[in-house]
């Protein structure tokens, strides 16, 4: 595990977490609320007119005017603690307590990017639904904890690492946004599981919000959503001049309204109804010279994502390949190209016919795409060969070994770049348009070689190269959406892990507890506000 990823917090220390944290104290100023209830009952001038027949009783007036005196009005008053007890109760609530458990935790939170989370219920997609109670949980969490926010869409993202702000984690949550393909949760959740290893003794709690995980022991998932019937853009195929596409149905029964487009242009809208589980083919002609074709599907549903696809058209083009000698090696060699058309002339013929590529001449053996010219020198006849033959490190020897060739004579080539000796001589060289091979065919055993093909399939590689094959690669924000992702009928249950039901050891928030104990203090000074023993006593007094 690379440290640098995961930098360890030496800023949050023991004594900073543990005792008693606020996750918000910013509402401290409710704790004047039981100082104003002291100040209320100080401010309170309360009498109670009585008859007296006698002025023996004047003694005990006197006591109730005493008891107007802020102190003594205080005394023997059990409303008062109650309602102060109260307001302080409340106080504390709002500053949201709680009791860390010796050190800040980790929460990993690990969001599912992939095509299916974009699925809507209710005017909301799936990834808002799960961020929106990722924020519940962050506004939760005590002070101190270590946030890490993971992404998971066909690659794995550490968008936050290790953070106590709970702000920098809502700016992550923010910046989320999925993909058209899967999600690798498995591997996320490996990565979180490396995270809480690092510091078992602080511990971390895993979280992964999707719509279908099934999370393992010791992780929770948050799966949001609903259920919705969908349908998409299973496949799409174009070659020359018409395109194929499948499209799929999760859900009843159903027509649908699919157009196609080539380069921009409306080119066929068709109807097509799909039994419910199904999936149906249309076939659409598109211009021969078009490029790129698009298909969508016109009715809404719950996955507007998979509705379109777009994917560049096939062409298919014939090279024509002009060969002088007659030699079946050569000839079977270079159909191995399947897009060669391989013509067999006189060498007085070259100039005269159109063509991609020229092979002509003995020894030497030129291939070139003008046969007008060439760069190439080479001795007026054949010499005996001196020594093994070696390949030089050139893309026109890539994969050679030359094992057991052998070469009778040749005629020594200049010019170019030399890509094959004998001895000292030059026997093969190339440039950026023509090849040589000094000898003749055969005066060598290469053509009975598996060097042979290979050799020829180099050069052509080097003079012709393959007309590319747009159709291989569609747009990269068009590819028809994968049957896993297009599915959204069903949404997996929530999972808590067994650690968080059990209660965590992480601490505990004192919140409820204090709301518990607020309402039984006012429900208390319910009763006492009541004072039925004082009636009582005044009307026992009253009869006597």
């Amino acid at each position: 595990m690379d440290s640098a990823a995961f930098p360890e917090r030496d800023d949050i220390t023991y004594e900073e977490v543990t005792g008693l944290q606020f996750g918000s104290p910013q509402f401290a100023w409710a704790l004047i609320l039981p100082a104003g209830i002291v100040v209320l009952y100080l401010l309170r001038r309360k009498y109670v007119p009585r008859q007296v027949p006698s002025t023996f009783l004047w003694q005990r007036a006197m006591k109730d005017h005493a008891a107007n005196r802020p102190i003594q009005r205080l005394r023997r008053n059990l409303l008062l603690p109650v309602q102060f007890l109260a307001a302080l109760v409340l106080a504390l609530s709002l500053m949201q307590p709680c009791v860390e458990g010796g050190a800040a935790s980790r929460t990993i939170l690990i969001f599912d990017l992939s095509g299916s989370m974009q699925a809507v219920t209710d005017g909301r997609s799936r990834l808002s639904l799960a961020k929106e109670r990722a924020e519940e949980i962050l506004r939760g969490l005590p002070a101190g904890e270590e946030i890490t926010v993971l992404a998971s869409g066909e690659e794995v993202r550490q968008i936050l690492s290790g953070s106590t702000e709970k702000e920098d984690a809502r700016q992550a949550l923010q910046g989320l946004a999925c993909g058209r393909g899967g999600a690798d949760l498995d591997r996320a959740v490996s990565l979180a599981e490396a995270i809480r290893r690092e510091d078992e003794e602080k511990g971390a709690r895993i979280l992964v919000f999707s719509d279908s995980y099934l999370p393992p022991e010791g992780v929770s998932a948050v799966n949001v959503g609903r259920g919705e019937e969908n349908r998409s853009v299973y496949s799409l195929t174009a070659e020359e001049d018409h395109a194929y596409v499948r499209i799929g149905n999760y859900g009843g029964d159903c027509v649908l309204t699919v157009t196609c487009s080539a380069d921009g242009v409306l080119c066929e809208a068709k109807e097509v109804e799909i039994p419910a589980g199904e999936t149906a083919g249309i076939l659409f002609r598109i211009p021969q010279e078009a490029s790129r074709t698009e298909v969508r599907i016109r009715e809404q549903d719950a996955l507007e994502a998979d509705n379109q696809a777009e994917a560049a058209v096939k062409h298919s083009r014939t090279r024509t390949v002009a060969l002088s000698q007659d030699s079946l090696f050569l000839e079977s060699a270079l159909r191995v190209r399947g897009d060669l058309r391989v013509l067999r002339l006189d060498e007085e013929a070259m100039e005269t016919t159109e063509a991609d590529l020229y092979i002509y001449g003995t020894s030497p053996l030129i291939f070139s795409r003008d046969p007008s010219e060439t760069a190439f020198t080479w001795a007026e006849e054949d010499t005996e060969a001196d020594g093994v033959l070696t390949a030089e490190d050139t893309p026109m020897t890539a994969g050679l070994t030359l094992k057991n060739v052998f070469l009778r004579s040749c005629r020594p080539v200049t010019g170019g770049r030399a890509a094959i000796r004998a001895g000292g001589e030059v026997v093969a060289a190339f440039t950026d348009s023509e090849a040589a091979i000094g000898f003749s065919l055969k005066d060598t055993n290469l053509p009975l070689k598996y060097d042979f093909p290979i050799l020829v399939q180099n050069i052509l590689a080097m003079l012709l190269p393959e007309a590319e094959n747009s159709s291989a690669q569609a747009l990269p924000d068009a590819v028809p959406m994968t049957p896993e992702e297009s599915d959204v009928r069903t949404v997996a249950p929530e999972r808590q892990a067994a650690e968080e039901k059990a209660g965590s050891t992480r601490g505990r928030d004192l919140t409820r507890v204090l709301l518990a104990a607020f309402l039984g203090l006012l429900v208390l000074e319910f009763i006492l506000a009541r004072e039925p023993w004082t009636r009582k006593r005044r009307r026992e007094a009253a009869n006597r």
